[in-house]
């Protein structure tokens, strides 16, 4: 046998008594994160699949399980995951795999795959119509522009408002581009400052380099 080690998040924090209860109901070893909210367990198995239903049939009436999935990527190099579907859930699903001619696998593996396709392509929407409002619709698009320029992020609409905060959270780049190829950026005040320290940084090696 195997020892597979096993992510279980939680619905609810799990500390003390609870945990070390739902340890001897399973009769393997387990640790919990900092939070609580999440508990490593390593479970003896012949696969990745066995390992996660040994999980399931030995804690999911002792603790508040959301997920399970392996610390460790399969075989496609994807982290499994295991959700749980009410019996009527299950159902359907066998249902609708016969019906498409496919394994209820396969079929939940294509609708996964269509649904997180569906959602990039509304996000790019989303951000194509912001970007649009930006370039067409602000006013003070027109008018000429300094080196130090700010604005309020209030002011713009609120699509574009979301997506210039999540790109100051996330890190993430916006790029412009024309026939020519890429020509601007939309990037978070961090990734600027991190940009200038480095070109700074580049100038004073530079600096060093000239004075031999």
């Amino acid at each position: 046998m195997l020892l597979h080690a096993i992510e279980i998040i939680l619905t609810r924090t799990v500390r003390g008594v609870e945990l070390k209860t739902a340890q001897q109901i399973s009769g393997m070893p387990m640790a919990s994160s900092n939070d609580g909210k999440s508990i490593a367990i390593l479970v003896s198995a012949q696969d990745e699949e066995r390992a996660i239903k040994k999980v399931w049939r030995r804690l999911e009436d002792s603790l508040p399980i959301d997920v399970l999935c392996t610390l460790f990527p399969g075989p496609d190099g994807m982290l499994r995951m295991s959700i749980p579907f009410t019996p009527g859930v299950k159902k359907r699903i066998h249902a609708w795999a016969r019906a498409s001619g496919k394994s209820p696998e396969d079929f939940l593996s294509g609708a996964v795959r269509e649904a997180l396709a569906r959602d990039r392509s509304t996000e790019a929407g989303r951000q194509e119509c912001a970007l649009n409002f930006l370039l067409h619709k602000c006013a003070w698009v027109d008018s000429s522009l300094s080196t130090t320029d700010s604005l309020a992020v209030s002011r713009l609409p609120l699509p574009l408002e979301n997506l210039v905060r999540r790109i100051s959270i996330s890190g993430a780049r916006v790029t412009f581009t024309d026939e020519t190829g890429p020509i601007a950026s939309l990037i978070s005040e961090r990734e600027l400052a991190e940009l200038v320290d480095a070109r700074g940084d580049h100038r004073g090696d530079n600096e060093h380099r000239d004075t031999f």
